[in-house]
């Protein structure tokens, strides 16, 4: 069975998916790919942006565009000379061998933002990563535990801080408390708070989680009874006690609500 040509130079109805049997129809495009159509209606293929610049030789595989810019993709970083449209080298590392190169990429594109790709490394693992660049450094800009930072002149990596709290104790109610003692918010901000006084017999956290000040050498009150109370200028820090409150509790033995109190000094 020969082919019959039909010449495309009259494309007056777009594209139509809806034309599945019969011949073609010289008035309509089931598909067009790299392609586009002229006023006069006549299918053109589509001219192809020409760019020249030199890799390192075998260190980089795939070729993708993404934000402006195209990628290629390596095991690890690499130099590539200045170009227009620029061209950056993606690090993607083996999660048990960091130092086994990339065979090939099976595909490379962006998702939902950022770059969803898919590396068959050269012992025939393939695993799929989808890379998140956060934003560039920034001078005296101040970062949350887990913010994702890239260099100024990238390099294929993202930095994600971490706040190296992990050793001390997260924040619960209602445990002991002694001077010394290091606590972490349960939502990380980057600083610990060690205990600098304690009162009662038995202190213990509060109820209710705190609110944890932000900057080095301030001060926070917790205790299962009373609110924080305010900073009065002039006043102590928080190591002397007030009256006692009289029939709080309807009783006249005067109980202190404030005999199990903690200061902790943010660091």
């Amino acid at each position: 069975m020969s082919g019959r040509i039909v010449t495309l130079n009259a494309s007056k109805g777009g594209i139509n998916r809806l034309r599945t049997k019969g011949g073609a129809d010289p008035n309509t495009l089931y598909d067009l790919v790299n392609g586009y159509v002229d006023q006069d209606g006549v299918p053109r293929s589509r001219p192809g942006t020409k760019n020249k610049n030199t890799l390192p030789t075998g260190a980089t595989k795939g070729l993708c565009a993404y934000d402006g810019k195209l990628i290629v993709f390596s095991h690890q970083p690499q130099t590539i000379a200045a170009s227009t449209p620029v061209v950056e080298c993606e690090v993607l590392k083996h999660p048990n061998t960091p130092d086994l190169p990339i065979k090939e990429i099976h595909f490379a594109g962006p998702f939902l933002g950022y770059l969803y790709v898919v590396p068959e490394f050269v012992n025939g693992d393939v695993f799929h990563y989808w890379l998140q660049r956060g934003t560039t450094w920034e001078p005296g800009k101040i970062y949350l535990p887990g913010s994702l930072v890239t260099p100024t002149a990238p390099n294929g990596i993202a930095y994600q801080l971490d706040s190296g709290t992990e050793q001390f104790q997260v924040w619960v109610r209602n445990v002991a408390r002694a001077l010394g003692d290091k606590v972490v918010p349960t939502t990380d901000n980057g600083y610990y708070y060690t205990v600098t006084d304690a009162f009662g017999p038995a202190p213990r956290s509060g109820a209710t989680e705190p609110s944890w000040p932000t900057s080095p050498g301030a001060t926070v009150f917790e205790d299962s009874d009373v609110a924080n109370p305010t900073p009065i200028a002039g006043e102590q820090s928080g190591n002397q006690l007030p009256p006692d409150v009289t029939d709080r509790y309807g009783s006249s033995g005067g109980n202190s609500p404030w005999r199990n109190m903690n200061n902790q000094e943010a660091q």
